[in-house]
C-alpha cells in the first residue's frame, strides 16, 4: 500500500554539502523533517566569536529548531530522537560517529550521504581527495550506515565528470545539488520497500586524505601538475602559498588559480619566475611549470596577477621561495 504520510525524517548535519540537501527535505510535502542536530557553534575568526555551523546558520535562516549536541550517542539525544519517531535519520557531512543504539533507532535506519563513489574515498575529505588525484568522475553514494566509517551497504550511487579546471569547492556545490535532486527518491523507494543496499565489495576500497595546514605550503620541486592540483583541492583551506622577501621581510602570497604546463626553461631552477605573458606569471618546478592566474597577497583582497606585479616588482628571473611547513595542523 503507498504511503499517505509524509516519511519522518531526523536529520544531522553540519558542513555547506549538507545545506541543499536539508533545503530539498524540507520543501518536500512527502517529506517531514522531525528533528535536526548539528555540532555546536564554535569560536572563528580574528575575534574568536562564536560562530555556528553552516547547516546551523541554515537552519536559523530557515527557522527551523536546531539543536547543537557534543554528542548523539548520549541517553539524553537519544531520547531525543525517540520523541521525535523518525523512520530514518538521515547523516550528511555531520562530524560525529554513530553508534550502534543510535543506528538501529529508527525503522529504516541510519541513511547517510557520501560524496565519492564507495568503497572509493572512504573518511572525511573525499571531495578534496578526488581533485588532488584528477578524477575524471566524481559523484555521491547513499548508504546505510553501519559501525565501521563509511563501510555500510551502498543503496544508490549517482555520478558526474570533474572538468579539469574545476576546484573542490565547485565540486563540493555540484555533488551536494546532485544528491539534493536524487535524495527524496531513493527514500520513498526505500520505505516501500523497492532498494536493496547492495555491500560494498573490497575492490577499490580506499581511505580519503586527512588536511592538515601544512599541507598548503608550496614546494617548488613538487611536479607542476600536483601542485595545479594542490591550488583547486585546498582552493579554500588551506590554500597553497608560496614566499617572496622584500625590504627584510618575507610576504606570504596564496595561489587562487593555476594550470600547468610541460614547458620548461633551460636556465631553470624549482621556484624561478620564468615568463610572463598575458597576464600569467610561469613558474620553474620540479617537473613542468606552474602558471599562475590570480593571488591573494597576505593582508590584501585576491587579485590577478599583473596587479600583484605592479605592486610587488617581483620580476622575470627571480627565485621565490617555498611556502611554510611548520606551520601547525
Amino acid at each position: 500500500m503507498a504511503r499517505t504520510e509524509p516519511l519522518n525524517v531526523f536529520f544531522l548535519g553540519s558542513g555547506i554539502f549538507a545545506v541543499p540537501v536539508l533545503e530539498a527535505l524540507v520543501s518536500s510535502p512527502r517529506i517531514r523533517v522531525t528533528g535536526l542536530a548539528t555540532q555546536p557553534d564554535r569560536e572563528a575568526g580574528r575575534h574568536r566569536q562564536l560562530t555556528p555551523t553552516p547547516l546551523g546558520r541554515r537552519a536559523d535562516e530557515m527557522g527551523l529548531a536546531c539543536l547543537r549536541t557534543k554528542s548523539v550517542n548520549t541517553p539524553e539525544f537519544l531520547d531525543t530522537v525517540r520523541k521525535a519517531s523518525p523512520d530514518v535519520v538521515v547523516v550528511v557531512s555531520f562530524g560525529q560517529l554513530l553508534k550502534e543504539e543510535l543506528l538501529s533507532l529508527p525503522r529504516l535506519g541510519c541513511f547517510n550521504v557520501h560524496a565519492s563513489l564507495l568503497p572509493r574515498y572512504r573518511g572525511a575529505s573525499p571531495i578534496v581527495t578526488a581533485v588532488l588525484n584528477g578524477d575524471e568522475v566524481s559523484g555521491v553514494s547513499f548508504m546505510r550506515m553501519e559501525k565501521g566509517l563509511d563501510t555500510g551497504p551502498v543503496y544508490e550511487m549517482h555520478r558526474c565528470p570533474v572538468p579539469p579546471e574545476m576546484t573542490a569547492d565547485e565540486l563540493e556545490r555540484t555533488l551536494s545539488a546532485l544528491a539534493a535532486e536524487k535524495i527524496e527518491s531513493c527514500l520513498l523507494r526505500l520505505d516501500a520497500g523497492e532498494v536493496t543496499a547492495v555491500p560494498q565489495g573490497e575492490e577499490g576500497v580506499s581511505v580519503a586524505v586527512k588536511i592538515r595546514k601544512s599541507d598548503g605550503a608550496v614546494d617548488w620541486r613538487e611536479d607542476a601538475v600536483a601542485l595545479a592540483r594542490k591550488v583547486r583541492a585546498y582552493h579554500s583551506w588551506p590554500s597553497m602559498s608560496f614566499r617572496f622577501s622584500r625590504k627584510n621581510r618575507v610576504v606570504n602570497v596564496k595561489i587562487m588559480r593555476a594550470s600547468w604546463t610541460s614547458w620548461e626553461s633551460p636556465d631553470a631552477v624549482p621556484g624561478k619566475f620564468i615568463a610572463y605573458s598575458n597576464n600569467k606569471m610561469m613558474i620553474s618546478c620540479g617537473k613542468g611549470s606552474l602558471v599562475v592566474e590570480r593571488i591573494l597577497p597576505e593582508g590584501k583582497k585576491e587579485m590577478p596577477v599583473a596587479d600583484f606585479l605592479n605592486g610587488s616588482r617581483i620580476a622575470v628571473g627571480e627565485v621565490l621561495l617555498n611556502g611554510r611547513d611548520d606551520l601547525p595542523s
